[in-house]
């Protein structure tokens, strides 16, 4: 695994859909893995294709989504675990194009992911099964949490297995400050730049009180479409949606 900052570019500094827990376990395998860890790489055919749509007897084509959910994949990113938001929207096209399908299921087992593009591939979801005429259903097992949970939204029926979890309506940010561990190996960073913003929330100083107003306001803004999508697609006030502060609920 050689591109490491790339996968690190898609967690650090980004706003994301994702539970808190999920969010500690992937920050931890990261920073051990830019440490210098290996990390084992599955061979290609053992990762996911838009392709991999199955059809019941019945009619129902199941659509997995599983995993750290992001806007655009590829080897790396299959082979980190990641499920794009590209294959779901191909895989749904696929599915209720065709004509033995009879109603669309999708298995959800994730805790979220990235911020990009998950909006639009919910409402992308909910009007393929309006223009197709097909039940577009979801069910939760064992997680659909966050941005999983937006996709979830989009379904005229959501299921959850007993233990499931669902919810995590909101969104984070992270920053590392690795200005410590610079001075430490005796390192100093200098941004040579035009434009003030420009190197605005690097790794190598503190973050400052208006950077990190600037971020806490995009999450808000993401916050506020977030809640407005649970809205429309479950026919729930804001206010109670905005009220849940993002907890989680088991089925």
């Amino acid at each position: 695994m050689t591109d490491l900052p790339y996968l690190a570019s898609r967690l650090y500094g980004t706003p994301l859909l994702i539970a808190r827990p999920k969010l500690e376990v992937i920050l931890g395998v990261v920073a051990r893995k830019l440490a210098g860890d290996t990390l084992a790489t599955p061979p290609p055919d053992a990762l996911m294709r838009s392709d991999d749509v199955q059809i019941t007897a019945t009619g129902i084509a199941q659509i997995p989504i599983l995993g750290t959910l992001v806007r655009r994949s590829s080897y790396l990113g299959a082979a980190s675990g990641l499920t794009s938001y590209h294959d779901i929207e191909a895989m749904a096209e696929s599915a209720f194009a065709d004509p033995q399908v009879k109603a669309v299921l999708l298995e959800i087992d994730s805790s979220g992911g990235e911020a990009g593009g998950v909006f639009d591939l919910a409402q992308r979801l909910r009007t393929l099964a309006q223009a197709s005429n097909k039940p577009l259903w979801a069910i939760a097992d064992e997680a659909a949490l966050s941005a999983a949970y937006a996709l979830a939204c989009a379904a005229d029926r959501l299921w959850l297995t007993r233990t499931a979890e669902v919810g995590s309506i909101g969104v984070v940010a992270v920053h590392v400050d690795e200005s410590a561990a610079d001075a430490k190996a005796g390192m100093a960073y200098t941004f040579l730049h035009a434009g003030a913003h420009k190197v605005d929330g690097h790794p190598h100083a503190p973050l400052s009180e208006a950077v990190a107003t600037d971020i806490q306001t995009d999450i808000e803004g993401l916050h506020s479409q977030f809640i407005d999508l649970v809205s429309a697609f479950r026919h729930l006030s804001s206010d109670a949606i905005r009220a849940t502060e993002a907890r989680v609920s088991r089925g």
